[in-house]
């Protein structure tokens, strides 16, 4: 979703690469590239200072990463920008074809990291400035680009009339979650003066759920919920933060278990700014009480405006062509 937003503002043709792309309309300057997935029943993965994922004998692997070459060499002359992969960073240097690379949050100063930092054409990261690191390395910064978050919302006014009075949403993601059915009933329970919504793919159980907990599923448009929302629960990733913060809504952010630490990093960033309330992990239900409390103290709207850029998306697009200019 974050590439198409930027997708909209590039002028040129774009190609979607990827493994999981998303069914929705695109631009009429997007065309996609579906590619296989790259396990295998059985495969030995080697660990190795400078590649993060490089399995022997997976037959995926080896048609995405030749679909990749096949483009780079019909698509010429061309920008390939990389969102992770290391390894699809190297193969575009190895091709000499300019390479944007997306930065995250977390503890990335292993040697495969820096090898694709540095052999990038620019680097990119779509949250802003104030977000980084204090130990991020200068030269990394100097070759940064922030464009700040990237948010399918960002024409949408914060919208601080629509909000419900002791409404609570959570925002449970697709890619593993603290959240669990049990455990938000025993916050729900702990909390009888808060409404709890929870958005997103979570197994409901046998037993009833309490009269102030409601499973919404997935909501393939969540703007109305946010909107409504007094407080918004959940993780400390990018696309969920662009959300809540171009809407300035009243945030606790709850690390998820991802490498290198992204999470636990950025909702310290976020604690420390003041705008949103960062925690490592889940709390008990008997600490929510008093969380929900402290995050109505927080300054919502008035927090977030420092840090949004409502034309992020166009920033991250301009940067992409500037890279390409300077290469042809």
């Amino acid at each position: 979703m974050r590439a198409l937003a930027i997708a909209r503002h590039l002028n040129c043709d774009v190609t979607l690469i990827g493994s999981q792309l998303p069914d929705v309309p695109m631009p009429a300057n997007v065309r996609t590239l579906p590619l296989p997935g790259d396990t295998a029943p059985g495969m030995n993965v080697e660990s190795f200072a400078t590649l993060h994922y490089a399995p022997l004998a997976v037959a995926g692997l080896r048609e995405r990463m030749g679909l990749l070459a096949d483009w780079m060499r019909q698509a010429w002359p061309c920008v390939l920008v990389v969102d992770v992969s290391v390894e699809v960073a190297m193969l575009a240097r190895l091709f000499g074809v300019p390479c944007v690379y997306m930065r995250q949050h977390g503890l990335r100063c292993d040697p495969a990291h820096l090898q694709a930092y540095a052999s990038a054409s620019m680097l990119l990261a779509p949250y802003p400035a104030p977000m980084e690191a204090s130990d991020t390395p200068a030269w990394m910064i100097d070759k940064t680009c922030h464009s700040g978050w990237i948010s399918r919302f960002a024409t949408h006014a914060g919208g601080a009339s629509c909000e419900r009075q002791g409404r609570v949403l959570v925002l449970v993601g697709q890619g593993g979650t603290a959240f669990s059915t049990v455990a938000l009933a025993e916050i729900a329970l702990a909390c009888p003066g808060f409404d709890f919504r929870v958005a997103g793919p979570l197994t409901r159980t046998a037993a009833p759920l309490p009269a102030n907990l409601q499973l919404l599923g997935r909501l393939p448009d969540p703007l109305e919920q946010l909107l409504e929302a007094e407080i918004v629960v959940g993780s400390a990733g990018d696309n969920v933060l662009a959300e809540v913060a171009s809407l300035g809504k009243r945030y606790i952010a709850i690390a998820e278990n991802r490498p290198f630490d992204e999470q636990v990093i950025q909702a310290q960033q976020l604690t420390r700014l003041g705008v949103a309330i960062g925690l490592p992990a889940m709390p008990d239900a008997a600490l929510w009480p008093e969380l929900l409390q402290a995050a109505r103290a927080l300054p919502g709207e008035d927090g977030w405006r420092a840090l949004v850029d409502g034309e992020a998306a166009m920033a991250a697009a301009g940067a992409i062509e500037t890279v390409f200019g300077r290469a042809f």
